[in-house]
């Protein structure tokens, strides 16, 4: 069977709008791409890449979904920081990936294209270009589908789609626990993930009209470079079991 890797980036003045990764089968290209034009309300640069993919690992859903709300930003944040330390994420290493993403990842200001990558035994930034990031690329749902149906009738989100997709391969690439919320200024929910915590999303990690978010993957140094190699070369397969 040959698939096809498809990914999509759209900006406005230079700022990153929206984003997606697909993997089709070659006669769902087209249609992929059609959808895909569509996905960003707003943009002025659009760069789509379709590449074939050579191999790819297929692996099964295995995270407990949850949801929780909080009458304020300090309340999510500080749930937040209690489930990361339920994955084993020392506290004030948690509380230092919160002030990251609430200040602005790039060190210059603002957002980040890519991830945060946190030693978690000692809090020091990983990323080889702290300007950039770290992005999760060439994962998918098997049948995209039939989840997205699925998750939509549970009450979930488009954005919960990809967002399941996204962690599960960061999990599978030996990422320990993940901490995100949207750049998006209307979008407030965010997460957190582990093996042991599972998917957890939580609203609102940050306040309405806030343009700051972003990711932060809690890594062992040691293991840095399998790591990498897997996060942003090996193309990964998500298959849903129906007892999750």
């Amino acid at each position: 069977m040959e698939l096809f890797s498809i990914r999509m980036r759209a900006e406005k003045e230079g700022k990153h709008v929206s984003g997606a990764e697909r993997i089709v089968k070659k006669e769902e290209i087209e249609e992929t791409l059609r959808e895909l034009l569509k996905r960003p309300k707003d943009y002025d640069f659009m760069n789509l890449k379709v590449e074939k993919i050579k191999s790819f690992e297929e692996i099964p859903f295995s995270l407990r979904i949850s949801s929780y709300e909080f009458g304020s930003v300090e309340e999510a944040r500080k749930f937040a920081v209690k489930k990361l330390t339920e994955e084993g994420i020392e506290e004030k290493l948690a509380r230092k990936a919160v002030e990251i993403l609430s200040k602005g990842a790039n060190p210059s200001g603002g957002n980040m294209r890519g991830a945060v990558l946190m030693d978690l035994e000692t809090g020091e930034r990983l990323e080889p270009d702290r300007s950039r990031g770290i992005r999760t690329v060439n994962f998918d749902w098997k049948e995209r589908k039939r989840i997205t149906e699925l998750l939509l009738r549970k009450g979930y989100t488009l954005r919960t789609v990809d967002a399941l997709a996204l962690t599960m391969k960061n999990l599978h690439c030996g990422v320990v626990a993940e901490l995100c919320w949207s750049d998006d200024p209307h979008y407030t929910t965010g997460y957190v993930s582990g093996k042991k915590i599972g998917y957890v999303r939580i609203k609102p990690l940050k306040r309405e009209g806030d343009p700051l978010g972003g990711r932060v993957y809690f890594v062992r140094k040691e293991s840095l470079e399998k790591v990498l190699e897997c996060l942003e070369k090996k193309a990964v397969l998500i298959d849903w079991r129906d007892d999750f």
